[in-house]
């Protein structure tokens, strides 16, 4: 199995978002157009269930959020020439308060982009624009983080800096540029007397236990080298795109991203601890940049049937890895996806297939810990070769219930993988929703022959059953 680390929202469940909201009061002084501001809140509460052997079977979610924005936001037509728009949503489970997490998707002010008055148009702050089709169909993170903390209901979350946008009669051109980095969500991963200890189901760790040094079976004990904070939250990005116009039935996409990856891969260096028969395992961090091309093509033939297909590449600079370490190069990356979707009234249906080719090498570093048979880390590669099938369907549209049904399957060939997933939304009354779904996973191997792939051999045990609600405060 490979070797899958969460640590990372301990490090960033709250300090990192803290600096970023004491960072908006500095750059706007408060609230934008705070005569208008009426933000609404929203309590929730989850129940999942799970099979065994994962622990703990039963795993409750506490949820707040908050959510506001311009009154005008959503018209075409308005009158003022700015806007904003946030949500905040913090979660915390009774069962391990360790594991927590607060998220954003936006937190954002500035001119509209439908404010023709001004040839150039600016927006400050976090701001999910869906820069890749890819990103939206399979969830991967590849230029906007990820809200992982559940990580079989993935969410895009924005990118912080300052927006640029501009368009003439048949584009549209936005720029992104900054200077700040918050790195995706992860269930929650801590140490405690030197071990890692899950406080969130999802946090798998199938890092080895033991190793064998000189023919001897050796226990591991693993120790964590966390960065500063200013080398994880000052790191330079920038990202380009340029779009036809959405009027047209033919459209056409190209973006090219520089930024940090929204993940960080590890290496590690171990020491034999000849006292204490074991071996001292520190895992590093590496802090990575990469460079990004998106490019799109679709095509509508009516109000219901589009299709089309992404390509995209992934450049991961390369760093050196010591002979002292165990590594896995990170290398350059091709994606294809094709992709339908159909539309009604009260139905919407999206296949899609993914191919991904290259990516990874053969871990490297000190030969005496590294596997030749397979690596010792989880790939970034979540999937080699898939087909995505999901469909939302609205059961009761125009009644106060208007229950929805959203369904989702994978198969993953390269390791027969089949995830099913499937929620169902129903309001009680205008202030309160419930919902119950749950997930079926399976794998037949552990990775691809041309390795990565392992999501789903990772998430397998994780098989379970939810049960929630949502009261509007």
């Amino acid at each position: 199995m490979a070797f899958c680390i969460n640590f990372r929202h301990r490090l960033f469940g709250g300090s990192s978002f803290e600096f970023f909201l004491i960072l908006w009061g500095l750059l706007f002084g408060g609230s934008p157009d705070s005569h208008a501001f009426s933000p609404s809140f929203q309590a929730g509460f989850e129940s999942q269930i799970h099979h065994s052997p994962v622990e703990p079977l039963y795993f409750p979610v506490l949820s707040l959020g908050m959510t506001f924005q311009s009154p005008e936001f959503e018209s075409a037509a308005g009158s003022s020439d700015t806007e904003y728009r946030g949500d905040l949503l913090f979660r915390i489970s009774p069962a391990d308060l360790r594991a927590f997490a607060i998220t954003s998707k936006n937190l954002f002010w500035g001119d509209r982009d439908r404010n023709s008055s001004t040839p150039l148009r600016f927006t400050f702050g976090r701001r999910l624009i869906g820069w890749s089709k890819l990103d939206t169909l399979w969830s991967l993170g590849m230029i906007e983080p990820l809200d992982q903390w559940d990580r079989l209901r993935p969410t895009l979350q924005g990118l912080t800096g300052v927006f640029a946008y501009t368009e003439t009669e048949k584009f549209n051109f936005r720029l992104f540029l900054s200077g700040i980095f918050l790195p995706e969500i992860t269930p929650n991963v801590v140490l405690e007397n030197q071990q890692f200890v899950r406080a969130h189901p999802q946090a798998i760790t199938s890092a080895p236990q033991t190793f064998t040094l000189l023919d001897q079976s050796l226990r591991a004990n693993y120790y964590l080298n966390i960065p500063s904070l200013s080398s994880i939250l000052f790191r330079p990005a920038f990202s380009f795109s340029m779009e036809t116009k959405r009027e047209l039935p033919i459209s056409a996409k190209f973006v090219y991203g520089y930024m940090p990856l929204n993940y960080f891969p590890i290496a590690l260096q171990g020491y034999t601890n000849i006292s204490l028969n074991e071996v001292e395992v520190i895992l590093r961090p590496r802090l990575l940049h990469h460079h990004v091309y998106n490019g799109e093509l679709s095509y509508r033939f009516d109000d219901h049937l589009s299709a089309g297909g992404v390509a995209f590449v992934d450049q991961p600079e390369r760093d050196t890895i010591p002979d002292t370490e165990v590594a896995t190069p990170l290398l350059v990356s091709t994606s294809w996806s094709p992709w339908v979707e159909y539309k009604a009234a009260s139905f919407t249906a999206t296949l899609s297939h993914l191919w991904v080719f290259g990516g990874l090498g053969a871990d490297a570093g000190d030969p005496t810990l590294r596997s030749d048979e397979a690596s010792r880390f989880s790939s970034r590669m979540l999937y080699r070769n898939a087909t995505l099938f999901q469909i939302k369907k609205h059961l009761m549209p125009g009644t106060p219930a208007d229950p929805v049904l959203f369904f989702k399957y994978i198969h993953e060939y390269s390791i027969k993988g089949d995830w099913f997933a499937m929620d169902l939304h129903a309001s009680i009354r205008n202030d309160l929703r419930v919902f119950a779904g749950g997930d079926i996973l399976s794998s037949y191997r552990d990775v691809s022959p041309d390795r990565g792939a392992e999501f789903l051999a990772d998430m397998r045990p994780l098989g379970r059953v939810r049960l929630g609600v949502t009261y509007e405060l």
